[in-house]
């Protein structure tokens, strides 16, 4: 299931228990832990689910409490968590003119219809009922409306029927584009970007493809697939969160921007932001992971002269070839953006405007 899914479920169950729950209640009950829960049964995998979808909450920041039953101190299994209400709630003096009302119900329609399945949208309205409001400046996270992905919807009917199916898929360094035939086993959403975690039927392999690289139709075949596949989606989602984890990103953003916004809650680093590299104080270095870098270099030249690339230098000659194609389609030479920084001549690396 996709886990923006399990996330809202996770963050309804928590936000509704007052008293907190215990590990055990979370996934013995909550929507995309429980239909894999056998009670009395440990399950390693699940709890390395669970920790997961506890840090990429944390990461937006969504502030989660855990503490001890005070009647039984030090046992782990016991330790509750919940997230405070009122942290979530809107403020209470906050009031919207109708014009703007009108702006955000159409804003969270083009976003639910495009990126939310019928559960999510669900229980985004049950804790809409419960006030549970998010704030952008807050959370430190900027919000992007964008098209839908053309092959969620086939891609999910065929995971629910647990089917093969075959589609075009074209990458960065290829002209056309290769066909796959796959067992599709989740749609996983990762940096913003829907992905399809599958099995890869002609390489005997599992393989991540993402979504916004199908081409044309996705074709669902009457041929079933091994349901005994579907467990190895979760060593597949590790593998892709190793794979950011281990590749990193160096920029120079600048400071309240909308750049830092959206990077910020990927770089891990919430605390005192200083100039770093960047030998400005209006910038802040930040490191962040990256899974695919044509994808990320995309991204970067969207924000224009806010980001600097640092390393590594792939990334930068990226962002620099994006830059110099806009500028011949408008016959311009790409000029100095003001912010291309002096590094310290201790490294060998420049930068990149992006």
């Amino acid at each position: 299931m996709p886990s923006e899914q399990r996330l809202f479920s996770l963050v309804l169950a928590l936000v509704v228990s007052p008293f907190g729950a215990t590990k055990r209640e979370l996934l013995s009950s909550v929507y995309g832990y429980a239909d894999r829960y056998r009670h009395g049964q440990p399950s390693a995998a699940l709890e390395k689910q669970f920790e997961r979808d506890k840090e990429q909450l944390r990461s937006l920041g969504i502030r989660i409490d855990a503490f001890e039953d005070p009647q039984d101190v030090g046992n782990n299994q016991l330790i509750r968590y919940r997230i405070s209400k009122e942290r979530l709630q809107f403020p209470a003096d906050l009031r919207f003119s109708e014009r703007e009302l009108m702006l955000l119900r159409l804003a969270a329609l083009a976003w639910s219809e495009g990126s939310l399945s019928a559960e999510s949208r669900r229980a985004a309205m049950k804790l809409e009922a419960l006030g549970a409001g998010l704030d952008v400046q807050h959370l430190g996270i900027a919000p992007r409306l964008g098209t839908a992905e053309a092959a969620a919807a086939p891609l999910q009917r065929a995971i629910d029927a647990g089917r093969v199916v075959r589609f075009a898929y074209r990458l960065p360094d290829r002209e056309a584009p290769l066909m796959r035939r796959v067992a599709p086993l989740r749609l996983h959403r990762a940096e913003g970007r829907w992905h399809l975690v599958s099995w890869d039927l002609e390489r005997d392999a599992a393989r991540t493809f993402l979504l916004a690289r199908i081409e044309g139709r996705v074709q669902q075949s009457t041929e079933a697939f091994d349901p005994e596949l579907r467990v190895r989606a979760d060593a597949a989602v590790e593998d892709l969160e190793r794979l950011r984890s281990d590749r990193r990103a160096v920029l120079c953003v600048r400071r309240g921007s909308i750049a830092e916004a959206r990077l910020l809650s990927r770089s891990g680093d919430q605390g005192d932001l200083r100039p770093g590299r960047c030998g400005s104080g209006d910038h802040v270095e930040l490191e962040v992971g990256v899974l695919d870098l044509h994808v990320f270099a995309v991204e970067l030249i969207g924000y224009g002269a806010d980001v600097s690339v640092c390393e590594p230098a792939q990334l930068r000659e990226l962002v620099v070839a994006g830059l110099r194609r806009i500028a011949e389609v408008h016959h311009a030479p790409v000029a100095p953006s003001g912010n291309e920084f002096q590094l310290d001549a201790r490294h060998d690396e420049g930068t990149a405007d992006a």
